[in-house]
């Protein structure tokens, strides 16, 4: 019998606009097409058991995040500052989102709705799932939302990057919420991490709009 391992996630997707003004936005400084990330999404809790009486759902909300309390970062451990022998055009990139954001008091209202439901034998010995701790995988939590894929032609310093984003940008939006199982059978080949939302990214860039 094959060995399987079940993933919790829980997902706040951005909108179909807030994708496509970032999209307009990355391609405007140089960022290829084939390298933005579709179905741009917030990890809200990732577990790697299933959590006795969590229902899985869909859900409509409202959450905007304030575009001045992002910062760029590489997604590689310690990826928050420029690091020697870390080139971000060779990475996936995106912005992670400040603890003084307008937007972090819901999202760990939706995050404590998820990990009040793990148990001991969730745990398992490890530490229990925080507001900024996580149980499983990276030890702590932070907010973040991947935009582009390795091939992205980014410089090695963000900073510059990071303050054109935040002067182009007010706000990027979430409407929707998910908690979905994943089912990993460990005996085959693991399939890429996927979440796409069918949103459709431009292929050019208007500066018009």
């Amino acid at each position: 019998m094959p060995h399987r391992r079940i993933e919790v996630n829980a997902l706040l997707w951005l909108t179909s606009r807030s994708e496509s003004e970032i999209a307009r936005f990355l391609m405007s400084i140089g960022v290829p097409a084939a390298s933005v990330r579709r179905g741009m999404h917030l990890t809200v809790y990732h577990g790697r058991r299933l959590l006795p009486g969590m229902r899985l759902r869909q859900a409509h909300v409202s959450i905007a995040a304030d575009v001045k309390e992002t910062r760029f970062m590489v997604m590689v451990p310690g990826g928050e500052v420029r690091r020697p022998g870390v080139d971000p055009k060779q990475c996936s990139v995106g912005v992670r989102l400040t603890r003084r954001n307008v937007a972090i008091p819901e999202i760990q209202r939706l995050r404590e709705g998820i990990y009040r439901y793990e148990t001991e034998d969730v745990v398992k010995g490890r530490h229990p799932t925080t507001a900024w701790r996580n149980c499983f995988g990276a030890r702590r939590y932070q907010p973040h939302v991947t935009f582009v894929r390795p091939g992205n032609r980014l410089p090695p310093d963000l900073t510059a990057t990071g303050r054109s984003f935040r002067a182009s940008l007010s706000t990027i939006e979430f409407d929707r919420f998910e908690v979905r199982l994943r089912i990993i059978d460990k005996n085959r080949r693991r399939p890429p991490r996927r979440f796409h939302r069918h949103t459709q990214v431009p292929t050019s860039y208007d500066s018009k709009t």
